[in-house]
């Protein structure tokens, strides 16, 4: 599987978000997107899942424009982790997780797809939740929920706007240990919007930086994460160490210009 992003370009009317974006992403690769508030990451991972049209440009997955395909074509190959999800139905967990499987069956759920929405709720240790309703949850608690869904769903390729941005350290790890399992171990190609950069440097093969609507840097996290670079695109000051063989960042103080 490849996803490749081409000369993309989005906006408003006079505003530009995105531009000049391209990227090429494989089977199997952990790719964090990072940057400032404001620098076009949800927008881009938007594109990428053909919820917003781009001005200019276009996504392809194994060659294939997706802004030719239809919505189910596409919930088949990729899986979408909002930064947020609220339901207006008092739904189990368990039946949220279940509408995972619509793009691969009926209405009528099969027994295979039951048993596929319970090893999604046991990866993420919330089986015990799988009767209760969905928006008597915890935030946290939601966001797992969504992140079970789309693990469900069986797609080549998983985009995560923030998905761990509601939970606490433990269960950040937990998520972020599960993603890379599923991209070590089937091939699945996730692409995370990540706010904490030493998460990043931890789990990533690959690192997009963003700012202003463009890709100032992309490569390994060593090649990525650089005090130039970060200085640059977050207006601090840092120090590198090296923990593990990757990069630890360590704040020091905000630069005003």
């Amino acid at each position: 599987m490849t996803l490749q992003v081409e000369n993309l370009k989005f906006g408003y009317t006079n505003h530009t978000i995105l531009k000049n974006i391209d990227l090429n992403i494989k089977s199997g690769e952990h790719v964090s997107v990072i940057g400032p508030n404001g620098a076009g990451k949800s927008t881009l991972i938007k594109c990428m899942d053909g919820l917003l049209k781009p001005q200019k440009g276009q996504v392809k997955i194994d060659g294939k424009s997706i802004g030719r395909l239809k919505r189910d074509q596409i919930a088949k190959k990729i899986g979408y982790v909002p930064q947020s999800s609220s339901s207006l139905f008092m739904l189990k967990v368990f039946d949220m997780v279940l509408l995972g499987r619509r793009p691969h069956s009926t209405w009528n759920s099969s027994e295979e797809d039951q048993k596929k929405v319970l090893k999604a709720l046991s990866q993420l240790n919330i089986e015990h939740l799988a009767m209760k309703n969905y928006n008597e949850l915890s935030g946290g608690q939601q966001q797992k929920v969504i992140i079970a869904r789309a693990i469900a769903q069986e797609t080549e390729v998983l985009l995560l706007d923030e998905a761990t941005s509601n939970l606490d350290m433990r269960h950040q790890l937990e998520v972020m240990d599960i993603v890379r399992r599923l991209v070590d171990t089937i091939g699945v190609a996730a692409i995370m919007i990540v706010h904490d950069l030493n998460i990043a440097a931890r789990y990533s093969d690959k690192i997009i930086m963003m700012k202003d609507g463009e890709i100032v840097a992309a490569g390994t996290p060593h090649e990525v994460l650089t005090e130039k670079n970060i200085s640059s695109v977050y207006g601090v000051e840092i120090s590198i160490n090296h923990i593990h063989n990757r990069p630890y960042v360590v704040p020091l103080k905000a630069i005003y210009v």
